[in-house]
């Protein structure tokens, strides 16, 4: 049976490919190359102090989040087996998403893996704008439809609307759907934003179970709100 731990933070990156074009965003330094600050430009809200957390920074992406105390990165071959084990419901889809360029800029998982359940988990990436100009929730809307192909059952929680990160407007939804890995069903819950920046947008996305002491929703509110987005 596939381990489905690794494959929770991949319905944001499937959101980047189906978002992206065939240009390549460059940045100047890989997610292991960027250097990670040991203390935080401000102390989230909920934990004991800056000192226990840590902010990763991308000085190509111009891109910097607070990790929570505890949370782990997941490494850039781990990232690299999950997208290469997962197998799709549409050809097409898949074949985009392994052809796409972009990994993740970071992926972070509350746990270590390996993880015998769903592992809460955050991953950002960035890509060019599919079409300069058009509004954020457009993109969305049309992306996690794309989204549909993969998941079937999908449905929104919080329907796509306008959203603020860092001071730049995007835009936000939140989706459930039910991930499989052999003969087992995870039901999982989805948060993504869109935050455009030029040419160029972030997407952020959070993943976990639908219910549980896993769905970490406070955790993630940290981490949005720990998100520092440089303007360029």
């Amino acid at each position: 049976m596939k381990r489905i731990y690794l494959f929770m933070f991949l319905a944001v990156w499937m959101f980047a490919a189906c978002s992206s074009t065939s240009d390549t965003v460059k940045t100047d330094a890989s997610v292991m190359d960027a250097p990670v600050e040991t203390q935080a430009a401000a102390p989230p809200e909920t934990s004991a102090s800056a000192s226990s957390s840590e902010v990763f920074h991308h000085p190509g992406a111009g891109f910097s989040m607070t990790k929570p105390m505890g949370w782990k990165y997941l490494s850039p071959e781990m990232v690299k087996t999950a997208s290469e084990s997962m197998n799709w419901n549409d050809a097409e889809l898949e074949k985009a998403i392994k052809e796409n360029p972009n990994a993740p800029l970071v992926v972070l998982t509350r746990y270590q893996e390996p993880y015998p359940t769903l592992n809460p988990s955050v991953a950002v990436t960035m890509v060019n704008l599919p079409v300069e100009g058009m509004p954020p929730k457009d993109i969305l809307n049309m992306s996690t439809e794309v989204l549909k192909r993969a998941y079937p059952d999908l449905t929104y929680v919080d329907a796509v609307q306008d959203a603020n990160v860092d001071g730049i407007n995007g835009a936000y939804t939140k989706i459930k759907y039910t991930m499989a890995a052999g003969n087992q069903k995870f039901p999982t819950l989805t948060r993504m934003w869109l935050v455009p920046r030029g040419k160029i947008m972030f997407t952020v996305g959070m993943s976990g179970p639908q219910d549980g002491p896993d769905v970490s929703e406070e955790a993630f509110k940290e981490i949005l709100k720990s998100i520092k987005i440089e303007q360029k």
